[in-house]
């Protein structure tokens, strides 16, 4: 028996201008590792950079197929307004860099039919991680893994910007049951 996996993702990104002292600037595509300011431009400690990650709101999906199976496996991740915020200052700069939150969209067909359509946000694991945890995170990714029988094995990760503080999971959903569970990956310390 063979099991044969395809992906494919779709990325949906749009232009957003940013209005600042009556000059209009379009972002572009490319994400700024650093950031250099000549010293000529008089710089006070009032000057404050603002940065989104991802810069833009925007659509991802990915999609698989395990033929074998007969399923169609797709997760939509879509960026929100809301987002957590990491604040520093370097060399007289205060840098405000916002983590967009996104919602996360799995669905399971089976054939043309639909066994699984659920969504969820960073809040459904208020159970699991923390209220006060989730308040600084975001839901980083999720992600396909496996399947092991008949049972899909899904992973996600909500992350404090900038950290390694996160909390991980699994979801496994059982083909035979049609029931999703949550389990908590707890890696040990070396």
């Amino acid at each position: 028996m063979s099991i044969i996996f395809f992906g494919c993702s779709e990325q949906k990104r749009e232009k957003v201008t940013v209005k600042n002292k009556h000059e209009s600037v379009t972002t572009s595509k490319k994400q700024i590792e650093t950031l250099t300011i000549s010293e000529r431009q008089n710089l006070t400690d009032n000057n404050v950079i603002e940065r989104f990650f991802p810069e833009e709101n925007e659509i991802v999906k990915f999609d698989t197929i395990i033929s074998a199976q007969n399923l169609k496996i797709s997760i939509q991740s879509t960026a929100l307004d809301s987002y957590v915020t990491n604040e520093y200052e370097s060399e007289g700069i205060k840098y405000i860099d916002k983590y967009r939150d996104s919602k996360k969209h799995l669905r399971i067909l089976y054939g043309n039919q639909v066994i699984l359509d659920t969504m969820f946000v960073k809040e459904s694991f208020a159970d699991y991680a923390g209220k006060e945890f989730l308040d600084i995170a975001n839901l980083h990714g999720y992600w396909f893994n496996k399947i092991d029988e008949n049972v899909l094995e899904f992973f996600g990760a909500i992350n404090k910007p900038e950290t390694d503080w996160s909390y991980t999971f699994y979801h496994f959903f059982d083909l035979s049951t049609q029931e999703l569970r949550i389990e908590e990956l707890i890696e040990e310390e070396i």
